[in-house]
C-alpha cells in the first residue's frame, strides 16, 4: 500500500473519478461534474490564503482511496487555531486505507505547525463539508456529499476522531399555504418597512446577490468554520450558483432604502439529473439537467438568510410565503432545506411546516499526536 501526492494530469483525473468507481452500484451517490471539481480544486479564489495538497492511496497499483489536506491560514488566524483540514476523503472498506490517508494529512499538517486535524471540510463552509452519519437511504442534494456507513464507523471506532458539530437537513412536504401567513406578512411589512422585490434579470440578481453576501459576512461571523468571504469568493459563488438560478425561485427582501436584507434561493432538485449525467455535461448531461429544471417534484432550498439586524424579526415569513406559492404553482411535492447546524434555532422553523430530519452530517476533530 502506497500514498502518492497528486501532481500529474493523469493523477488529477484519477483523483476526481475515484468516487464514481467506488459508488458505481450505489443508488444514492450523486456524482459531481468532473470539470467543475477540477476547477474548484485548483482555481478557487480561497487558494490565495489556503495551502492544499492532494493524495491518492494505491494498493497493488490500484487506487483505493483519496484525500486532501488544507491549511486555511486566514481561518486559523481569525479563530486563533492551528488546524489542518481533511477533505475529499473517500476510501474502500478497509480501515488501514483511511488510517494511512489521514495520517498523511496529519504529518503534513504537523510539518506546517498545526496541532489539530478536523473535517471533512474544504476551503470554506460555502463548499461541501461534513460526513454523512444518518440518512444513508436518502438521495443528497448536489451540494452535499454521500458516503457509505463504514466511513463514520472507521473514523470514530478505528481512528478515534470525535464529533465536533452536526448538520441536519429537513424534508418538508409542500402543503397548502397557512392562512396566518397573510396576517404575518402584513405585520412585518408595517413594522419593519420591508417588502419583496422581484428579480427581473440575472444581471439584477447578481448585483443584489453581491450585496447579500456582504451581509452574510456580518451575520455568519460566529458560525462554525465561517470566515468573511473576499470579493473574489463572492464573485465565484455568484458566477457558479446564481447563473443557473430560476428567477421564480429567488425571493429578495429589501428595506425602505431598497437595500437587500433577506434572500432565499432555491433550485429544482438536480440530483437524479447529475446521476444520469455521470459527471459530464457532454454529450447528453446538459439535457438531463435542463429537463430536471423544467419538470420536477422536489426542490432544494439552496440558500436562505436575513441581515444580522433582522434576526428574530420574522421577516423571513415574506419569502417563505412567496416561495410556498411558487412551489405549489410548479407542482413541487417536497422541499429539502439547506444544511444547518443542529443547534441553530432557525432550523426549527421547518418543524412548523411538518418537516422531518432526513439527513445528518458530522464534522470531526482530533489533536495531532
Amino acid at each position: 500500500m502506497e500514498i502518492r501526492e497528486v501532481t500529474t494530469r493523469k493523477e488529477k483525473r484519477l483523483f476526481v473519478q475515484f468516487p464514481k468507481r467506488l459508488y458505481k452500484d450505489c443508488p444514492y451517490y450523486v456524482p459531481t461534474l468532473e470539470r467543475g471539481e477540477l476547477v474548484e480544486m485548483y482555481h478557487h479564489p480561497a487558494l490565495q490564503f489556503c495551502d492544499v495538497k492532494y493524495w491518492l492511496c494505491y494498493d497493488g497499483g490500484e487506487v483505493v482511496g483519496r484525500v486532501a489536506g488544507i491549511v486555511n491560514r486566514k481561518c486559523n488566524e481569525l479563530k486563533g487555531q492551528r488546524r489542518v483540514r481533511f477533505g475529499w476523503l473517500d476510501f474502500i472498506d478497509n480501515p488501514e486505507v483511511a488510517r494511512r490517508l489521514l495520517k498523511t494529512v496529519e504529518e503534513w499538517g504537523k510539518s506546517q505547525g498545526m496541532t489539530e486535524i478536523c473535517g471533512p471540510s474544504r476551503f470554506s463552509n460555502m463548499q461541501r463539508q461534513a460526513m454523512l452519519v444518518d440518512g444513508f437511504d436518502q438521495l443528497p442534494c448536489i451540494t452535499g456529499d454521500y458516503n457509505f456507513p463504514y466511513y463514520p464507523a472507521t473514523l470514530e471506532k478505528e481512528l478515534h476522531f470525535e464529533k465536533e458539530v452536526d448538520y441536519i437537513q429537513y424534508k418538508v412536504p409542500v402543503g397548502e399555504v397557512p392562512e396566518r401567513f397573510d396576517r404575518l406578512c402584513k405585520l412585518v411589512k408595517e413594522k419593519y418597512h420591508v417588502r419583496l422585490k422581484p428579480s427581473r434579470s440575472k444581471s439584477e440578481l447578481r448585483v443584489n446577490g453581491k450585496k447579500f453576501f456582504q451581509l452574510l459576512n456580518r451575520s455568519y461571523v460566529n458560525i462554525y468554520n465561517f470566515i468573511p468571504l473576499t470579493d473574489e469568493e463572492i464573485d465565484w459563488e455568484i458566477n457558479n450558483n446564481f447563473i443557473i438560478a430560476d428567477l421564480d425561485l429567488v425571493s429578495l427582501i429589501v428595506d425602505e432604502h431598497d437595500e437587500p436584507v433577506g434572500l432565499a434561493m432555491c433550485l429544482p432538485s438536480l440530483s437524479k439529473a447529475f446521476q444520469k449525467a455521470n459527471g459530464k455535461l457532454l454529450p447528453f448531461g446538459w439535457w438531463h439537467i435542463l429537463r430536471a429544471r423544467r419538470k420536477n417534484d422536489k426542490v432544494d432550498m439552496f440558500l436562505t438568510g436575513v441581515a444580522p439586524e433582522y434576526l428574530n424579526s420574522g421577516i423571513h415569513v415574506l419569502y417563505h410565503k412567496q416561495l410556498h406559492e411558487t412551489f405549489l404553482k410548479k407542482g413541487y411535492q417536497y422541499a429539502i432545506a439547506s444544511q444547518q447546524l443542529e443547534d441553530n434555532p432557525a432550523a426549527l422553523v421547518w418543524k412548523k411546516y411538518g418537516g422531518e430530519v432526513v439527513i445528518r452530517r458530522r464534522c470531526y476533530h482530533k489533536d495531532i499526536e
